[in-house]
Parts: C-alpha cells; sequence; structure tokens
C-alpha cells in the first residue's frame, strides 16, 4: 500500500503571524517616514525663504525700501505685487517658490500654496501698501514672510498680519503669545504654528526680539 505524499505549506496560524510582524513593521516605518517627510519639507521651507530673504535685501540695497506687502492668498494673483517685485524688472530671484506644505485651509476657504509676506515701517507700526495704495508703511523698512507649517493652517494672520503687528504688548503676555504661534518641532513634528522668516529693523519689545531671534534661521 502506497502512502500518500504530505503536502508541506504555512499553517493558519504562521500566516497569521507573519501578518502581525508586517503590520507591526508598518507601524513604526510608517510614521518614521511621514516624520521625514515633514523635517525635509521644513528644511526646504527655510532655505526658500533664506533665498527670498537675500533677495529681500538686495531689493533694498538698490531701492533704499523693502517691496510692498504680499498676502498671497488670492487665486488671481492680485495681492503678489511684493513677490513679484523681486522677479521684475530685475530678477533678484529668477522664480518665488511655492510654500512646500501646500494649499491649505483657512476658515474652509481653500488658499493658493503661497508664502505670505508683510512689509512696512517698524518705528511706526504701520504696514506698506500695495502699488495702488502705498500706505503710510512705504517706504518700508522691516519684512516678515511665513509659510503655514505642517498643520497647513494659517495659525498667526491676527497676530502677525499686517506687519508690523501693534497688537502684542510688550510684556510677559505678548511673549507667551510670540512663542504659541511660532512652529516649534519639539511640540510635534505637525504642530501648529507657522515657519516664519524676518529681517530689516525690529520692532521695539520684548516679544520682538523673541520673535526675530526664533524666525532668523
Amino acid at each position: 500500500m502506497r502512502c500518500a505524499k504530505r503536502r508541506s505549506g504555512f499553517t493558519l496560524i504562521e500566516l497569521l503571524i507573519v501578518v502581525a510582524i508586517i503590520a507591526i513593521l508598518a507601524a513604526i516605518a510608517v510614521p518614521n517616514f511621514l516624520e521625514a517627510q515633514v523635517r525635509s519639507k521644513i528644511s526646504r521651507i527655510r532655505a526658500d525663504l533664506r533665498s527670498l530673504a537675500a533677495a529681500q535685501e538686495s531689493y533694498c540695497l538698490d531701492w533704499n525700501s523693502y517691496t510692498f506687502k504680499d498676502t498671497g492668498d488670492d487665486p488671481n494673483g492680485y495681492y503678489v505685487e511684493g513677490f513679484r517685485q523681486l522677479t521684475t524688472p530685475i530678477a533678484y530671484v529668477t522664480s518665488v517658490p511655492w510654500d512646500a506644505f501646500g494649499e491649505y485651509r483657512d476658515l474652509a476657504v481653500n488658499r493658493r500654496p503661497m508664502f505670505e509676506m508683510g512689509t512696512g515701517d517698524a518705528l511706526t507700526f504701520q504696514q506698506s501698501g500695495t502699488p495702488r495704495n502705498p500706505g503710510p508703511g512705504t517706504p518700508s523698512n522691516t519684512w516678515m514672510m511665513r509659510s503655514t507649517g505642517p498643520d497647513k493652517v494659517d495659525d498667526t494672520s491676527v497676530n502677525t498680519y499686517p506687519w508690523p503687528p501693534s497688537s502684542i504688548p510688550n510684556n510677559t503676555a505678548g511673549i507667551s503669545t510670540v512663542l504659541t504661534f511660532i512652529y516649534d518641532p519639539t511640540n510635534g513634528t505637525v504642530s501648529t504654528g507657522d515657519v516664519y522668516r524676518v529681517g530689516g529693523v525690529k520692532p521695539a519689545g520684548a516679544p520682538w526680539d523673541i520673535f526675530f531671534s526664533a524666525s532668523s534661521r
């Protein structure tokens, strides 16, 4: 009598163990990948803002003023005069990069993935305007550029735009406010707050000492 050949293969328990191991490895690897992706975008944004900062300073050397403001949130490009001045008629930068974190939502309104820029007079806390309406802060001696950060939400426009702001008190409460709206990766890679770059004359007050120190990297 011939014995039947024994078939080799995986049992259900073995398959479940393999699936469980893969799931555990994925649970470890995916968050690390997402964290690395966010850190990479932060590095790219800081590099882009440094390039724009250099262009802004070169513009000021030529014109004795920084550019007009630039809210950067209009789909038709109506408010991009400030950044446009950095590209034409003289190309201080060849093009203005997009915010690496992409399109964001503010009050359920889709906005284009643009940096925002405020300029003005740091001594009088007056913002600059546009070519159509220059405003009391023109010519400007201070500027601020901003990315919405990893949460893709415009967290701090009430406090820092228009620039320079006059609503932050020069006391411990003002310092606490400033610390809350600056993006800090130690609070978690994806956390609230925006990524800033500032330059020119610093508005007076301890909150702005901290803000300029944290936003000039």
